[in-house]
């Protein structure tokens, strides 16, 4: 809890900082970019192995234990800020053999926010305190891929139609993160950065009842998704007059 009010506090704090930066008549000097990330959790999570432990004690094949994301962002910068509208994209994958198991599947999509201070900002490095939220929406689904003739589907097709589960949340998260700068001159891009950040994410709301369209699932356990991850991904700022984005700037 108290790691939870401090990692509050500071959100906040330093969202009031970031606010009134843009007063200042250097920090309007912007740039903007577009970026893809790949996210990795770093370690385990209680809550979702407790959700795999519960399928396979229902014979149900669980997803894999490792939680990874697609993250889209778009980037504003200044000399001394940043921030990044994200979209979130997570999926944990399912092998097996067997296409006849009873197989389980987790997967999210959210929108949040990333700002915070450049502590260093210099011609190839940015070291950057990136502090935000997530807004997530997870579902869970149990899919049964047997095979069966149209009769049997026409007589009790609810036999063979996949559950689906529903819950939700709303993550803080802070880190480090750490932006290489490639000087190229390219044709539709005026910087390329190789981009990395480690951040603990921690539920400040959690919904502890999984949801399906007209039942609440009693005994499967919440999912909380507060551990370390690892993001490393590209951001490309895209020169202002090629034809290619030219349109697309005027319309942000």
């Amino acid at each position: 809890m108290k790691n939870q009010i401090l990692l509050i506090v500071c959100f906040f704090a330093l969202s009031t900082h970031f606010a009134s930066a843009q007063e200042d008549s250097t920090a309007r000097k912007y740039q903007t970019g577009m970026a893809i990330y790949g996210e990795f959790g770093l370690l385990s999570n209680k809550s979702f192995d407790a959700v795999r432990d519960k399928m396979m004690s229902l014979d149900v094949k669980p997803f894999e234990s490792v939680m990874a994301s697609i993250v889209l962002a778009k980037r504003l910068e200044t000399r001394r800020w940043f921030s990044e509208a994200r979209l979130i994209l997570m999926n944990s994958t399912n092998y097996t053999k067997n296409k006849n198991d009873v197989k389980g599947y987790f997967g999210g999509i959210g929108i949040g926010m990333d700002a915070g201070p450049k502590l260093v900002s210099t011609k190839h490095w940015n070291v950057l305190i990136p502090i935000g939220y997530d807004l997530m929406l997870y579902r869970m689904m149990i899919k049964n891929n047997q095979s069966a003739t149209l009769g049997q589907v026409v007589t009790t097709p609810s036999s063979f139609q996949s559950a689906k589960f529903y819950t939700g949340n709303i993550n803080l998260h802070g880190g480090i993160g750490v932006d290489y700068k490639i000087n190229i001159n390219g044709k539709c891009t005026d910087k390329l950065y190789i981009s990395s950040k480690v951040s603990y994410q921690l539920p400040l709301l959690t919904n502890k009842k999984w949801k399906g369209d007209d039942v609440t699932v009693s005994d499967l356990p919440s999912f909380k998704p507060n551990q370390l991850y690892f993001q490393i991904g590209l951001i490309a700022f895209p020169k202002h007059d090629y034809r290619m984005w030219k349109g697309m700037h005027h319309r942000m």
